[in-house]
């Protein structure tokens, strides 16, 4: 006989009235859908969203003293790290890291500025300029 897994109903305001499914198997060991929610989810999103807040006020602290580049401050805004933006704009992962730093971002030319521009949905002169 199959076990049947209890599948979580809490609400979940992160997902906004949005179900997620969740397949599971039904006393006859069969599988279905099932929609779920989990407040365990919930704050763990919560706690995510809250840290991509912080290092996205920290970058723009690091910005203003001259550190780091707007780059770093768009990929927290856009809750982003390194190897997801590396791949979004199809640099190596040690290239961006070096573009995050101001003193390497001053040199980039506009090709490698404006895959970084679209991709924030930004033109090249908002992230130039960016203060």
């Amino acid at each position: 006989m199959a076990t049947r897994i209890r599948v979580p109903q809490e609400p979940n305001a992160t997902l906004e009235g949005i179900q997620k499914v969740m397949y599971a198997t039904d006393e006859q060991g069969n599988f279905h859908k099932y929609n779920y929610g989990s407040s365990v989810e919930e704050f763990a999103t919560k706690v995510a969203v809250e840290e991509y807040e912080y290092q996205q006020h920290m970058a723009l602290e690091q910005l203003r003293q001259g550190d780091a580049s707007p780059l770093l401050y768009y990929m927290y805004a856009n809750r982003m790290d390194v190897p997801t933006l590396a791949s979004a704009v199809g640099f190596f992962a040690f290239r961006v890291k070096r573009h995050l730093r101001m003193k390497h971002f001053k040199k980039l030319n506009d090709a490698t500025l404006g895959k970084y521009a679209a991709l924030f949905n930004l033109s090249l002169q908002e992230l130039k300029d960016f203060s």
